[in-house]
């Protein structure tokens, strides 16, 4: 690709991974500019800014990059989508699971994933809509171990990573109660006492729940559905704990769907939801649509 006279702006979480950020923002400013680019850099202060830097300033470049954790990656997506500005996103991630640059195929080390950037085109990819004003790029999710993710504290993942948000999830398992829920998936209805339920498009959420990568389209325009229950006995718990590590998902457990439009209701409270790692809000009924192509990414 020829990448000489291109402006790409470069968002910066600095909070994010493991106190390495803030040492690399020159480094990662330098490797754009050795290939050509014209560079900004931003970094975020607070959560909401890399959405606002995207989306007021997309129709000065030719290209924004993020780098962060897939939260970072979820602000600054939304930003460009409220744009209505054409310009591809790329991501170096630094966070604790990464789940989304693992499943399209984003390098973790950095100068990989720079040239990853710099070298291939970018790709039309689907990103989910919610509630008609918010854009997820891998999952929506509610349900146990959900919390855990954006209730952890960021000292905690950054000094311990993907463990203390094991740590946070066992602590939810104790008062947990089974959610009673009605979930409408294209044209199938589910209803049921449930654990934890995600709409997603990765090969891996939480690092728990894992796909096979030749079932998982990113621009195909559909979403996986996996709905879960609780084991009642030690044993079924032993057991369902072995068939996960094998990715193997027994129905009396597990229901696993696709589509493309998702209406999902509580019948019971407000159920908080998670939206790529973090808060989505509490919400009695919640719209999914998988926005086919919507925007491009630099991916593999």
């Amino acid at each position: 690709m020829e990448n000489k006279g291109k402006k790409v702006l470069v968002i910066i979480n600095p909070k994010s991974g493991k106190f390495t950020v803030k040492n690399q923002l020159w480094h990662i400013a330098d490797m754009f500019t050795k290939e050509g680019f014209e560079t900004t850099v931003y970094t975020t202060q607070k959560r909401g800014d890399a959405t606002e830097y995207a989306k007021l300033l997309a129709d000065k470049f030719d290209l924004i990059v993020c780098r962060g954790g897939d939260g970072t990656f979820n602000e600054t997506m939304n930003g460009i989508i409220q744009s209505g500005i054409d310009i591809p996103l790329g991501y170096i991630p630094s966070g604790t699971t990464n789940d989304f640059a693992n499943s399209i195929g984003v390098p973790a080390n950095v100068q990989d994933a720079v040239d990853l950037i710099c070298d291939v085109d970018p790709k039309p990819t689907d990103m989910g809509q919610f509630n008609k004003d918010r854009f997820f790029c891998y999952t929506a999710s509610f349900g146990i171990f959900t919390k855990c993710s954006y209730s952890v504290s960021q000292k905690a993942k950054n000094l311990f990573g993907y463990p203390a948000y094991v740590v946070g999830g066992l602590k939810e398992i104790k008062d947990f109660k089974p959610l009673e829920m009605r979930i409408e998936c294209d044209n199938e209805i589910y209803e049921g006492e449930y654990a934890l339920g995600s709409i997603s498009s990765s090969l891996s959420i939480g690092g728990m729940i894992k796909y096979k990568k030749e079932d998982i389209g990113f621009d195909d325009g559909v979403f996986e559905l996996n709905l879960a229950k609780l084991p009642a006995t030690a044993y079924e718990w032993t057991k369902l704990a072995k068939d996960v590590l094998n990715q193997k998902y027994d129905k009396k457990f597990f229901t696993l769907s696709k589509g493309s439009h998702f209406v999902i209701e509580s019948k019971g409270d407000e159920v908080p939801w998670t939206l790529d790692g973090e808060f989505g809000g509490a919400h009695k009924v919640v719209e999914i649509d998988c926005r086919k192509q919507i925007i491009k990414v630099y991916r593999d």
